[in-house]
């Protein structure tokens, strides 16, 4: 006997979540590697076996409909910084990279002979023009008031 844990859920979508979480931790040839291990994101060590994992996801809300979330997405995956979400409320916790404005959901644009900056926020697949701006910095403020006022 090869001293392996038996479990037989090696074929089973919970599995392949395990799996996934600490490819992306560690394993530079995977796909995302570079915005989870290649930014420093770990799996704790308690769930480096995929028993402990489980048991936590089996009391925690996991669904075979639900994804795992990292609360904190500059935190590792560990059982406090870690919830099962539907997709659609996961969207809404992943990191934005911001436009060439520097500023996420702005952008420049060019328009009666000028330029100005349109703020812009997308949620749940909406589209929600906020308007256009002078600066870069005032669309950015606009949007996240936005966002905020909206509870989005």
């Amino acid at each position: 006997m090869s001293g392996k844990p038996i479990h037989g859920m090696s074929h089973t979508r919970i599995y392949r979540i395990w799996m996934n979480m600490r490819g992306r931790c560690y394993y530079p040839k995977m796909r995302f590697y570079e915005i989870y291990g290649g930014r420093g994101i770990k799996v704790c060590d308690e769930w480096m076996k995929f028993i402990p994992f489980y048991e936590w996801a089996i009391a925690n809300g996991y669904s075979d409909n639900l994804t795992i979330d990292r609360i904190n997405n500059d935190g590792d995956y560990e059982p406090s910084n870690c919830r099962w979400v539907t997709q659609q409320e996961q969207s809404m916790n992943k990191r934005h990279a911001p436009s060439k404005t520097g500023y996420v959901g702005v952008r420049r644009r060019k328009g009666c002979g000028e330029h100005y900056f349109v703020a812009e926020v997308t949620r749940n697949m909406k589209y929600y023009y906020i308007g256009h701006f002078h600066s870069a910095e005032e669309a950015s403020k606009a949007r996240e008031e936005f966002i905020r006022r909206n509870n989005l």
